[in-house]
């Protein structure tokens, strides 16, 4: 049986082991999110600093502005942010793959 689906290694501008936030304007805050959606994100990104040596225990963190590319969720393919809908996710047809649907016996 063929593999399908998600079989391209996706690619990763940034040290995606840190903390990944992003803003959405009409909750007024920041937000963590997985480094799949922060990479797909059109709109504000920040991304946590570490300065100082793990083992001195002297570690300073801070939020950094993140200006990197922006792709389509789950592919590599780099956008324009400004043709798609900002403060969200950019989705391959603008449709969410993510979507959760129940199954005919679970409704309630």
């Amino acid at each position: 049986m063929e593999k399908t689906g998600h079989t391209v290694k996706i690619k990763y501008d940034f040290p995606e082991h840190l903390c990944c936030e992003v803003y959405v304007p009409n909750l007024e805050d920041w937000f963590r999110v997985t480094p799949n959606e922060f990479r797909s994100w059109v709109g504000q990104r920040r991304i946590l600093r570490l300065k100082g040596k793990v083992g001195d225990g002297k570690i300073d963190s801070y939020y950094e502005p993140y200006e990197g590319p922006t792709y389509l969720f789950g592919t590599n393919k780099k956008i324009s942010s400004n043709k798609y809908k900002l403060n969200s996710v950019a989705f391959v047809n603008n449709k969410d793959p993510r979507i959760f649907q129940r199954r005919p016996y679970e409704q309630l």
